[in-house]
């Protein structure tokens, strides 16, 4: 090749190279500059989703709209306003419960209801059964606005029917998945009915720690209360158990032995830095030294560690009179 062509090719280069090297870098931009347009879109039609909700929520006879639209659209809106949603939907499930609660009070309901029940049985089962209509739609409606029916001490009432916000776990932010878990798990299987525990003392020691462990992750969640609420019920429930299933016998006030056994292997499988299971150590210590009797000591350690308020239904579980204790001895 002689020098001509060459500098020729060489010149030719030169022209071509600068098409080369910013080709890509356009293609960049331009990608950029799609995603971005895409996000702006997404962005405005999540908005759009959410701003048609709302109105839903407006007033509780809007409930089965406002739980269809959120079951269809909740996927496409983001977690922070999936969140939202979500906890609205709840608030209006928890005003309008009063009232959907005295409907149900009502003493030909409570008859009805009393001669169709059979255990397991749902609200849409019931509603199947019963030749009543008004009763049926009742029902009926109480299961459409996302309750569920409750029974204790013979009456029969809905409850918030958590385990339905399951579905909703993945779409929500981290502390409302959470709550959505515990709150399910209360619904499932209430802890206690008709003054005494429905589930064993493992299964307290469990929920507690459970809804320990969300207060020390989420001090700030919108939800803080309602789990701090709970929490407080199960250290009462940890240290007295209920009047019907109290943690010490009436007669010789001796721990339970099965409570006795649940919070032995709790402590021996949990370790870490809990305040719950450090007081519960603390507890069984100290009840070992007192042969696993209701003392004044034992007595004072479960006030300072689950202090009960005044309506507290454990109240009324064993206590020391003054000086008992030491007249036993």
């Amino acid at each position: 090749m002689n020098k001509t062509a060459i500098i020729a090719a060489a010149a030719a280069l030169l022209l071509v190279w600068p098409a080369l090297w910013t080709q890509p870098a356009y293609a960049q931009k331009a990608a950029a500059a799609g995603l971005a347009s895409a996000s702006s879109a997404s962005s405005s039609h999540a908005e759009a989703v959410y701003k048609a909700y709302l109105p839903l929520l407006s007033s509780s006879a809007k409930l089965p709209k406002a739980i269809g639209y959120l079951n269809a659209n909740i996927y496409a809106v983001g977690s922070y306003r999936a969140t939202i949603m979500t906890l609205r939907l709840e608030n209006v499930q928890k005003a309008a419960l009063p009232a959907w609660q005295d409907r149900f009070y009502a003493a030909g309901v409570q008859r009805e209801l009393t001669d169709l029940y059979e255990p397991g049985d749902s609200l849409a089962k019931l509603a199947d059964k019963t030749d009543n209509a008004n009763l049926r739609l009742l029902l009926r409606g109480a299961a459409g606005n996302g309750y569920k029916l409750e029974t204790a001490e013979g009456s029969f009432f809905p409850v918030i029917d958590y385990a339905a916000y399951r579905k909703y776990k993945m779409y929500v932010m981290s502390d409302i998945r959470d709550y959505i878990s515990i709150m399910a798990v209360e619904s499932d299987l209430p802890s206690n009915k008709d003054n005494g525990l429905t589930i064993a003392w493992a299964e307290v020691a469990s929920r507690a720690l459970a809804q320990e462990s969300f207060i020390a992750a989420y001090p700030r969640s919108n939800r803080i209360e309602t789990v701090k609420s709970l929490y407080r019920m199960y250290e009462i429930d940890t240290f007295y158990g209920l009047n019907n299933t109290p943690l010490f016998h009436y007669d010789n006030l001796e721990m339970d032995l099965e409570a006795n056994k649940a919070y032995t292997a709790v402590l021996a499988k949990n370790t870490g830095d809990s305040p719950y299971l450090k007081k519960l150590d603390g507890f069984m210590k100290l009840l070992k030294e007192h042969d696993y009797k209701l003392t004044d000591e034992i007595e004072e350690y479960r006030k300072q560690a689950a202090p009960q308020a005044q309506e507290s239904p454990a109240s009324s579980q064993p206590s020391i009179p003054s000086g008992a204790a030491q007249g036993e001895q």
